[in-house]
């Protein structure tokens, strides 16, 4: 049996509608799961959608529940039964409360012991009369990101509902949520087949749709409206810029979309790139259109939602509105350039970054400072002359285009204009390209920074609002991050990994936390203030006067550490099984770019033989030491020679490990140690007694040697956190 539920409503927000969908399919199918009626090996879900209706066809369902057998277990048989056999009241009151008779009872055996119990079968309904409640309850469950209520306002949804259409093959499913009860019509285009038609059957409602103007399936109208996009940019030896965003939305502002070509006066090519495309894609969502050659071309393909009779009369609206948008952008254009960005460093005194942590002339001069100690630690590795001074002045120019004309206009042109008005102001070109690529990387899998200016730029001011927020307080939750703290923080270990820039990352923490204390120890104080104010309001007495707090840069510090390392793990999640990410953090976070090296050598290093037991010796190991306090090898306290032979490769083996490892060799360190170690710890374990009775100096001393050793496999990982067959 096909199943069939539109949702009709008022247009949804398009960004709603593709989690709308999926959450209507994984809700009924984990209901028609509870419900037994959902066969993994016939049941296929599809879903549908437009702005007007959200839909899904479930294929394959069952005509009917199949039967269960049900088992309620009750009390223990020592309570149920007494010394003679008897039911007890205990007894006698399960089988009541499940309309049961005493001897109907069963034992039977279960994790905490035998229990009495009854067996009964229980008859499955049919399909059509479980799918009323069913679907009701996957209605309310559905949630949005903005939802209202309308009529009496006992229900929300995405945006009012219309109509309800639910067919079981040809059968209605009876059910009514939000005031609308399902029947078997659904509606056609708003403005060409707006009344209501039946739907005979799933099978047909596609077709059926369709002849109504709406092109229910998402990936059909969006492959119709790119075809067509597509074409008539030809028309102009030109390509659209392609864009998978702009894509799926315009696919799901429309229900039948028209794609029209448009024009723009020539003049404004003149404004830059990513001014002309932002005004056209996200002010207007059109797609932009450009030749072989990658410039643009002053024309622009728009997608309409309505079949028109006269396409000049519709294209000439697209024109005039972008027109407008154009000539607002060409004046912000020219009046931004008046003032070159260096005479707005001082205006950021006026804009506020966050109220405890100050303005953005404050945090500028925080993240110049920290930029250009960066870029000291950096400079010879990286052999770039000037590299401290042009990143000081890119970090000082970064966030001047936030008080621009067009910044304010297009706010997700912040950096790109930067950049641009810096170049036009005579800045260095290599400066300009820094302010534009700060902001970088945006979100997942964005491009870092290409230049080492703008990679640390970019370091430095996401440190410096790492460091300061968390100081502040303003701690990432599971529902909010409203300064997008998880992400600065991806963009700090992308950064640090893509331009493996070899930084102490505790030194990075120290010196960021370090610029911005004042700014946290006033925040902190101003709070400390406030609450003795309050509890000196309820005691009725004089409030004593805080003029300092306690020392916190070493409890922010190991904070912000361990916040990085949950949002590292969460980055080397997808290369690697989880017990080698764990096991390779807990040797230490402080060089990202060889953590990334050391997981890779661990990860390829297992697939070995020999891994496993080399392995479960290095536990062994760890065991034997834990909470041994350490002290030095004393050769003349040797007593066996597999203990003096084990000693020998150690001492051969440690300069070798610390060469790779400095050389960031550490496929080779690992492989170094494997062919090493393993036989002789091997046969110190086989002949060597370890926790000697009544030897305390002997005992500590084989423990020292065996804590040398364990120094250099947990500079790789801790290898204790593996999960090893051999171990289990």
């Amino acid at each position: 049996m096909n199943l069939l539920l539109e949702i009709g409503c008022e247009e949804i927000p398009a960004r709603f509608i593709p989690p709308g969908l999926q959450a209507l399919a994984d809700g009924l199918s984990k209901l028609l799961a509870d419900a037994r009626l959902n066969d993994p090996d016939s049941l296929q879900l599809k879903t549908l959608g437009t702005p007007r209706r959200l839909a899904l066809i479930a294929e394959g369902l069952p005509e009917r529940q199949p039967d269960l057998e049900e088992e309620i277990l009750g009390p223990k048989v020592e309570v149920a039964f007494d010394a003679d056999g008897k039911p007890t009241k205990a007894c006698l009151g399960f089988a009541k409360s499940k309309g049961a008779d005493p001897v109907d009872l069963l034992k039977v055996d279960t994790p905490k012991g035998k229990v009495v119990a009854i067996k009964r079968q229980i008859s499955g309904s049919p399909t059509i009369e479980v799918l009323p409640g069913l679907l009701k309850q996957l209605l309310a469950n559905l949630s949005f990101p903005k939802t209202m209520r309308w009529g009496t306002g006992e229900y929300s949804f995405a945006r009012p509902l219309h109509w309800i259409l639910a067919l079981l093959d040809r059968q209605v499913v009876p059910f009514e949520f939000a005031g609308v009860q399902a029947d078997k019509y659904s509606r056609g285009h708003r403005f060409v087949a707006p009344g209501p038609f039946e739907v005979s059957d799933p099978n047909s409602y596609i077709e059926t749709l369709e002849a109504h103007q709406v092109l229910v399936e998402p990936e059909k109208r969006r492959s119709q409206l790119m075809q067509q996009a597509r074409k008539l940019s030809k028309e102009l030896d030109g390509q659209i810029i392609e864009d998978q965003k702009l894509e799926e939305e315009v696919t799901f502002l429309t229900e039948r979309p028209v794609p029209l070509l448009g024009r723009f006066d020539e003049e404004f090519l003149r404004l830059p790139r990513n001014v002309l495309i932002a005004a056209m894609r996200n002010h207007q969502r059109y797609f932009s259109v450009e030749d072989e050659n990658h410039n643009l071309i002053n024309a622009f393909v728009a997608i309409g939602n309505t079949p028109v009779e006269d396409p000049d009369l519709v294209r000439h609206g697209f024109e005039r509105v972008l027109t407008a948008r154009l000539s607002d952008a060409n004046f912000f254009y020219e009046t931004d350039q008046k003032k070159p960005p260096s005479e707005l460093i001082l205006a950021l005194k006026d804009m506020v970054f966050q109220a405890d942590l100050g303005s953005y002339y404050a945090k500028t001069k925080r993240v110049s400072q920290l930029a250009e100690e960066i870029a000291g630690k950096l400079a010879d590795s990286l052999e770039t002359e000037n590299l401290a001074a042009r990143v000081n002045r890119a970090a000082w120019l970064a966030k001047t285009d936030l008080l621009t004309e067009m910044v304010g206009e297009f706010p997700e042109l912040q950096g790109q204009m930067g950049g641009v008005y810096a170049e036009l102001a005579g800045e260095d070109n290599r400066v300009a390209q820094a302010i534009e690529e700060h902001y970088r990387p945006r979100f997942a899998d964005d491009e870092i920074p290409k230049s080492h200016e703008g990679a640390i730029v970019s370091l430095a001011d996401r440190l410096d609002t790492l460091a300061g927020c968390f100081g502040v307080g303003l701690r990432p939750t599971g529902t909010a991050d409203p300064y997008a703290l998880r992400r600065q923080c991806l963009g700090v270990l992308a950064i640090l990994a893509g331009k493996q820039y070899h930084l102490s990352f505790s030194w990075l923490l120290q010196r960021a936390v370090g610029l911005v204390k004042d700014k946290v120890a006033a925040a902190l104080l101003e709070k400390a203030r406030k609450k003795e104010r309050k509890a000196a309001a309820r005691k009725k007495r004089i409030a004593k006067e805080i003029s300092t707090v306690e020392p916190f840069e070493e409890k922010l510090i190991e904070d912000l550490n361990e916040f990085v390392k949950g949002r590292l793990r969460v980055r080397l999640a997808g290369q690697a099984r989880t017990d080698l990410v764990d096991s390779v953090l807990a040797a230490g976070i402080d060089d990202i770019p060889n953590v990334h090296k050391r997981l890779q050598a661990l990860a390829e290093f297992i697939t070995k033989p020999g891994f496993e037991d080399l392995a479960i010796a290095f536990k062994r190991v760890a065991n034997i030491i834990k909470d041994f306090p350490g002290a030095q090898v004393n050769e003349s306290l040797f007593a066996e020679e597999e203990e003096n032979d084990l000693f020998k490769v150690f001492t051969a083996v440690a300069p070798k490990f610390e060469a790779f490892l400095a050389e960031g060799k550490f496929d080779r360190s690992v492989a170094l140690l494997a062919s090493e170690f393993r036989a002789p710890v091997d046969r110190f374990f086989d002949k060597v007694l370890v926790n000697v009775p009544d030897n305390p100096e002997l005992q500590n001393n084989r423990k020292a040697l065996l804590a040398e050793i364990e120094k250099l496999f947990s500079r790789i990982a801790d290898f204790t956190r593996l999960q090893l067959k051999g171990s289990q």
